[in-house]
């Protein structure tokens, strides 16, 4: 299992570089493979011991030069190096000649590896080469050595073990992690994925061998006896399966506080994120959201946001922090860009900058640094595309705080699946923008039309009364100028309510009480329809709470509601106005309400449902503003207002209003 373990590793190796350093290295994995398969088959196989003892040997010479070459700064002189290949050599001449017993090659061949191990582990040393303690290198080399010095230990357990008779294998798992090791040097593994292997290696280690010492002291304790044996492994494997979850759980949990906190602190940092970006209908409040989470994460020193702009054939950027990178990424410039987007690619500029030292054909070199000069205009270290299931609709730059190995492979697997949620999210804004474009053009040719049938009728009765007086026959030309002055006043009317709906309601507010708001509003509208049939009624709770409004608006909208009221009862019926305190159902917040009810003929459905449109009207001589009007103004104060009524029954009209608060300076 150790050989076949190794001849994978050898295969990696050689499959991620093929310069020195890695070919060295895949030496040595091939000497450690064939050391493995040597003991394997030295029982059943007559060259098996001389497979070992020859491993041996080629691991000792192996171990320090592969040292020196990984480390890329030799302690020892090369002439040094090179003559570590006589032992080897002498070792299977003396054995050729039959000079040297097996045992006595054997051992001492053991021994050569032990030496080797041990110059191995001064030449790369704990402190790294060159200056910069903190490079992905030096800490790769940092775990290389660690490994190493397991593998020191774990011959001294196997030591103790062949005196004492019991299996050794510490030596060829320790090997096996060393190599392993070894190999994510080589392959340049990212230091932060080295940490979660590392951890997630330390984990399952600590499992296996509680389970493999569970068993072993099972093994121990009932000797030869297989039926107490099977007993007790049952029993011992029973309990066991009960606490492997906890144990597990528990384990990883302390390998990733160790090994991957920031992977866990990202994808806090980003889960709120990732919940509100499926309820969010705006572009404007997508860009807002996601810079502001990923700013707020504290991993982040720059980012920005580009969308596709088609009619201008690029990208524009549409939402940044930190320094400002370049506006704008053309498609006709940067084709390898877009095509890399395309793609659905990651784009890192570590790996890009990693490639550098596997040259491959001319134009992969040319679109490798293309690409790099894109994330360098782009002050980007990070780039994720932004896409939905159809297109590519934008990307997304990332610059980290660290300048070394910013993101995992877990935490860009974290960012690649908010990058995908936002694709959906801009695509699902933009529909949204364009229904909502459509509505308003609806609501505006609707509002135009409502506009233009109010203007036009006044005109042509004017123009009919202008007519008249030309040739008045036996019209009163006294009566023609009166029709034609009220329908001017009836212009003036419809532009000054359409003014007052069009602009945005202005108007200094303060704390004031509406019930007696109403009370005087409402006095003053019943003195000019005094002598009617319409009796009107005020029920004003006692000790209203103060509401927060500007007068003259609340004012109009009092006045526009009664009057209403009024036109509807058509001279007689019944109007009960009543001011009282209310509690918001939804979120329990204590309101003030005017609520106006009259008994006159009603609504039908498609009436209540357009009432507060702009220029829908059923009177004569109605502009279609009031309600429409009312609403904005009652919304600028913080309130609303309902409208209820079904045909031949009352009709009920509330205006909420919210109180002020403990405390509010108006």
């Amino acid at each position: 299992m150790a050989a076949a373990a190794a001849t994978v590793l050898l295969l990696a190796t050689l499959r991620e570089r093929r310069d020195a350093p890695a070919l060295a290295f895949a030496a040595l994995t091939l000497a450690f493979g064939l050391w493995a398969l040597g003991r394997a088959i030295e029982d059943a196989a007559p060259g098996g011991a001389l497979l070992a003892t020859g491993s041996l040997a080629l691991l000792g010479t192996l171990l320090p030069a592969t040292a020196a070459l990984l480390r890329a700064a030799p302690r020892f002189n090369p002439f040094y190096l090179h003559s570590l290949w006589l032992v080897p050599l002498a070792a299977a001449a003396s054995l050729a000649i039959g000079h040297m017993p097996a045992d006595a090659a054997r051992y001492a061949m053991a021994v050569w590896a032990l030496i080797g191990l041990t110059a191995a582990v001064r030449t790369l040393g704990w402190v790294p080469a060159g200056t910069d303690e903190t490079s992905p290198d030096a800490t790769r080399l940092r775990y290389l050595t660690a490994a190493q010095v397991a593998v020191l230990g774990a011959f001294a357990i196997d030591l103790a073990a062949w005196s004492l008779g019991w299996p050794r294998i510490a030596t060829l798992l320790a090997g096996l992690l060393f190599l392993y090791a070894g190999f994510l040097h080589v392959a340049r593994m990212r230091v932060r994925d080295l940490h979660q292997l590392m951890g997630n290696a330390v984990a399952l280690t600590v499992m296996a061998l509680g389970l493999a010492g569970s068993f072993t002291a099972l093994s121990v304790w009932v000797g030869d006896r297989l039926d107490v044996f099977l007993f007790n492994a049952f029993v011992g494997s029973f309990v066991l399966l009960l606490f492997l979850e906890p144990m597990r759980a528990w384990v990883q949990q302390a390998m990733d506080r160790r090994f991957i906190a920031a992977k866990l602190e990202l994808e806090r940092a980003f889960r709120p994120l990732a919940e509100r970006l499926p309820h969010i209908l705006t572009l404007d409040d997508f860009l807002r959201e996601a810079l502001e989470t990923t700013e707020a994460s504290g991993r982040i020193r720059a980012s920005a946001i580009f969308l596709r702009d088609d009619p201008h054939v690029g990208f524009q950027q549409v939402a940044s922090f930190g320094l400002p990178p370049r506006r704008r990424v053309n498609l006709i410039s940067t084709p390898a860009w877009v095509r890399a987007l395309e793609a659905d690619r990651v784009l890192l500029r570590e790996e890009l900058e990693a490639d550098r030292a596997q040259p491959r054909s001319p134009t992969h070199a040319a679109r490798r640094d293309a690409l790099l000069r894109t994330m360098d205009d782009l002050d980007a270290q990070l780039v994720l595309p932004l896409r939905t299931e159809a297109r590519l609709v934008g990307f997304w730059t990332l610059t980290d705080l660290s300048d070394t190995e910013p993101f995992s492979t877990t935490e860009i697997g974290v960012l690649r699946q908010i990058a995908q949620q936002m694709g959906v999210t801009i695509e699902n804004s933009k529909t949204f923008e364009r229904i909502r474009a459509r509505d308003h053009l609806a609501a505006l040719g609707e509002m135009s039309a409502g506009l233009a049938h109010e203007i036009r009728n006044p005109l042509a009765a004017i123009r009919g009364s202008i007519s008249l007086l030309e040739d008045p026959g036996d019209a009163d030309p006294d009566e023609i100028r009166r029709v034609i002055v009220e329908e001017i006043e009836r212009l003036d009317r419809v532009v000054d309510s359409f003014l007052d709906y069009a602009s945005p309601p202005e108007g200094a507010t303060r704390a004031l009480d509406l019930g007696e708001l109403v009370q005087g509003t409402a006095a003053a509208i019943a003195r000019r329809h005094a002598g009617g049939g319409v009796e009107l009624a005020l029920d004003i709770e006692p000790d209203l709470p103060a509401i927060t409004a500007n007068p003259d608006q609340l004012e109009s909208v009092i006045g526009n509601i009664l009057q209403n009221a009024y036109e509807a009862l058509n001279g007689r019926g019944h109007i009960r106005m009543t001011v009282r305190r209310i509690t918001d159902d939804a979120g329990g917040e204590e309101l003030v309400e005017l609520l106006c009810v009259d008994d006159g003929p009603g609504m039908d459905p498609n009436t209540l449902e357009r009432a507060f449109f702009p220029f829908f009207t059923t009177k004569p001589t109605g502009t279609g503003l009031g309600l429409a009007l009312c609403e904005r103004l009652v919304q600028a104060q913080g309130g609303t207002i309902l409208l209820r009524s079904s045909p031949g029954e009352k009709t009920e009209v509330a205006v909420r209003l919210p109180r002020v608060s403990a405390g509010e300076v108006r």
